[in-house]
């Protein structure tokens, strides 16, 4: 199954990266969330479902009545569920409706997706959330041999989801991996950093070697 490991440095890259992963889910997927308490799940659905088009301000932890909708762009449908208080029996999943939450024209995000991992019959995106630090997250996508086409868009060497955030080196602003200027922070930077190339106004703290130029042939 393809598979795709990203590091998170912060909640707000956290963020950028579930404006990736958005782009490539589609009405019918189930995502499956997966991670020790505190990990960062509740985050990452919720910034999947801003990026999907819901209102950030109606998006909540569903614990205590296991499953919340919201409307999302174009109208799909958006099912967030907390599994964590259920034991694992297909008939909970029968009294929450599941047949009905889980149509084709929804997509469904489920926290503790361990829990009733058994009881799903369709394939999806597995999304594995470990600390590796204070602020830092590592999120472990897998996928299955249906969505290669998705894996690839994911995992290209220029996708945003395999950006770090950055500095402009310009203007010294932060700049997102969403950017559609990165690594600078807007149209402006960038061609004012052109414009330092032009005039050889760049300098370098040495001189430059033979393995500077090869790197470019």
């Amino acid at each position: 199954m393809p598979q795709i490991i990203l590091e998170s440095t912060s909640p707000e890259h956290t963020r950028d990266l579930a404006r990736q992963i958005a782009a490539v889910l589609r009405p019918g997927d189930i995502v499956r969330l997966r991670g020790m308490l505190g990990a960062g799940k509740t985050t990452l659905i919720r910034a999947l479902s801003e990026a999907l088009g819901a209102n950030p301000a109606e998006v909540s932890s569903p614990t205590f009545v296991i499953a919340n909708e919201y409307r999302g762009a174009h109208g799909v449908r958006i099912v967030h569920m907390d599994a964590y208080r259920l034991g694992g029996d297909a008939e909970e999943l029968e009294l929450l409706g599941w047949d009905a939450l889980a149509g084709a024209d929804a997509i469904v995000l489920i926290e503790w997706a361990e829990r009733i991992e058994h009881l799903l019959a369709r394939e999806g995106l597995n999304i594995d959330i470990e600390h590796i630090g204070q602020s830092e997250r590592r999120i472990t996508l897998t996928m299955p041999e249906g969505w290669a086409d998705r894996a690839l868009a994911l995992d290209a060497p220029a996708s945003p989801a395999k950006l770090r955030p950055t500095t402009c080196p310009v203007t010294g602003e932060a700049v997102s991996p969403d950017n559609p200027h990165y690594p600078f922070s807007s149209e402006r930077a960038r061609w004012a950093d052109l414009y330092r190339w032009f005039s050889e106004s760049y300098q370098v703290d040495r001189p430059a070697d033979q393995a500077d130029y090869e790197e470019h042939l």
